[in-house]
């Protein structure tokens, strides 16, 4: 995986540096664990939400190429190197501690 800068977003963003095929476990998150949600963590159990070096870059997209699965990156189709990483937010976040709109649409997490 590769961090580089995302010339339509203005920032930062992880991409694929290989192929990976559907359902491939391509990243396991690790790092720091905490028990609220911040800027940058991600949401991976009950009370748990991790800050990954690699997935503090996940982009949102509500056509993501990957899902997290727990500690999991897993793909959802076939990705090709130099594809960018992305997940729904609004499916795996729960309490988001910084939501946002994009294309009008709330991304703040899952409604429950």
């Amino acid at each position: 995986m590769e961090i580089k800068f995302n010339q339509t977003l203005g920032e930062m963003a992880l991409y694929a540096t290989k192929n990976y095929s559907k359902d491939e476990v391509i990243h396991v998150l690790t790092g720091k664990i905490f028990d609220h949600p911040t800027r940058e963590t991600i949401h991976v159990g009950d009370n748990v939400h991790i800050y990954d070096e690699y997935g503090i870059f996940m982009n949102h997209s509500f056509n993501p190429t990957t899902k997290i699965n727990k500690y999991n990156v897993v793909a959802l189709t076939d990705i090709n190197s130099g594809d960018e990483l992305t997940f729904n937010y609004n499916e795996t976040e729960i309490n988001m501690a910084s939501p946002f709109v994009v294309d009008g649409v709330k991304v703040c997490g899952k409604l429950l």
